[in-house]
């Protein structure tokens, strides 16, 4: 896994037009096993880059209800959080996951999963990488 995470960092760098990486050290890697009403809080990473993988999404996960029958927009989804509301400007970038999606992102770039209301699983893998640029 460590081999394909690296491959799919150098393709990430090299469209942000990051040159001269000597190496791509994976840090860390785990997997996250979450169920009907359990979330990630707001938070960021060690290293340089950090990614969330997909392996298992339940199915109709985002479009569960709440108590007063009114559909929650955000239910299972994960939210980028960044600098400040400003005009004509975004500070939270909200994504609805897909099992085989690999999101690559700054390890400081503040994000949560949301809880959701359905009775199955969602099931993902994260990591950090550290960077090594040659000199």
């Amino acid at each position: 896994m460590e081999k394909e995470l690296i491959k799919n960092i150098k393709i990430f760098l090299n469209k942000e037009n990051i040159k001269k990486i000597k190496e791509i050290k994976i840090l860390n890697l785990w997997v996250v096993s979450q169920y009907k009403n359990e979330y990630n809080p707001m938070h960021y990473h060690e290293g340089d880059l950090s990614g969330v993988g997909y392996l298992k999404i339940p199915k109709h996960m985002t479009e569960n209800k709440n108590v007063k029958n009114k559909t929650i927009k955000t239910n299972g989804t994960i939210d980028f959080i960044n600098g400040q509301k400003a005009f004509l400007s975004k500070s939270i970038f909200n994504l609805i996951p897909k099992t085989g999606d690999l999101l690559i992102f700054p390890n400081y770039l503040m994000h949560t999963a949301y809880p959701f209301n359905i009775e199955e699983e969602r099931r993902s893998f994260s990591f950090n990488a550290k960077i090594i640029f040659n000199k």
